[in-house]
């Protein structure tokens, strides 16, 4: 299932290695360095992005600020969030999954898949 993804980043490396993965898997990939950069390729993406990837913490908009608004705007979005701070899974609300950076590219690939066949965040 070839799907889109939208990855929200401010770390280049990390971005580029999700980026890879994600289209080495076939699935077209819309890059941004943080959570404002991501919202703005929402807004001009008219198509149906099927995955958000969000870090936590990001200039300009963090992660949760990013879901908060993006999901106003796109309700069936499925997402996961990633971050260096275990401690940040906590202030998730339970229905969103959380991948502890760094990761191995085999464990980034199999939480992507859980995540895409999951149900979206907001039903």
């Amino acid at each position: 299932m070839v799907c889109v993804i939208l990855v929200a980043e401010d770390e280049v490396m990390v971005r580029n290695l999700a980026r890879h993965i994600l289209e080495a898997e076939g699935h077209e990939v819309l890059a941004a360095a943080d959570g404002a950069e991501a919202l703005a390729l929402s807004r001009g993406y008219t198509g149906a992005i099927d995955l958000l990837i969000t870090d936590v913490m990001m200039p300009r908009l963090d992660g949760f600020g990013l879901i908060r608004q993006i999901l106003q705007e796109r309700p069936n979005l499925r997402i996961l969030v990633m971050s260096g701070t275990p401690g940040d899974m906590p202030r998730l609300p339970v229905s969103i999954p959380f991948l502890i950076k760094p990761f191995l590219s085999g464990v980034f690939r199999d939480k992507v898949r859980e995540v895409l066949q999951a149900p979206p965040a907001m039903p």
